[in-house]
């Protein structure tokens, strides 16, 4: 894994990109923990950002592409404290509020127009509508899915 592109700063354009396309802004914590671990993958952004690929489900994205997806529940273990860190640093930069249980946009800084953000940052934005599908899903079916245990 590489560390110095997987870093809190960009895991804070994927969680923007993430609430963005979530229903009211809104994610609850647990499903903002799935976010670094999807993103922060090229295989995955690649399957995300594809302007012909179709989401169904995360179920569906699984069994069409396994390659990409079969290594969720690794990347969620490794990511974890990073995960954490992004969601603090979202909140420090005013970008997202913690309400109950669920983190909220409040404002977006970085934008898929910008040609400063990068290449990673621009797939991560572009990536943001087919996972906005895939975290509309129950949290428990997630978590199944991508075999990850609590």
């Amino acid at each position: 894994m590489n560390r110095l592109s997987q870093n809190e700063l960009i895991g804070t354009v994927a969680i923007q990109t993430a609430l963005e396309h979530s229903k009211e802004c809104r994610l609850s914590l647990a499903k903002t923990m799935l976010v670094l671990p999807l993103l922060f993958d090229k295989a995955v952004r690649s399957v995300l950002k594809r302007k012909n690929s179709v989401v169904l489900s995360s179920k569906d994205l699984l069994f069409s592409n396994p390659t990409a997806f079969i290594t969720v529940r690794a990347r969620y273990e490794d990511l974890t404290i990073t995960s954490l860190n992004t969601i603090l640093l979202s909140q420090e930069l005013g970008m997202a509020t913690l309400e109950n249980d669920s983190l909220v946009l409040k404002t977006k800084i970085f934008l898929q127009d910008q040609s400063d953000i990068g290449s990673i940052a621009s797939d991560i934005l572009a990536s943001g509508p087919k996972l906005g599908i895939i975290l509309s899903e129950n949290c428990v079916d997630l978590y199944q899915t991508f075999r990850i245990e609590l």
